[in-house]
């Protein structure tokens, strides 16, 4: 079974609602993602790889 490839859009804006929201767990039901496929993308953010813009009050992922 081959992996699923998700768009650079899609997940510059599953990193940004992440980041905005503080509530992993509902960005992952909303769009049918693993938890830890969010953190990795979240890590690949903090390394500069995604260019998004984060409007949060506390970002601690």
């Amino acid at each position: 079974m081959k992996r699923k490839k998700y768009s650079f859009e899609f997940k510059c804006e599953v990193v940004k609602q992440a980041l905005e929201e503080q509530s992993l767990g509902s960005v992952a039901r909303r769009h049918q993602l693993s938890s830890l496929t969010i953190y990795r993308w979240i890590s690949e953010y903090k390394q500069g790889k995604y260019n998004v813009v984060v409007n949060s009050k506390q970002s601690t992922l």
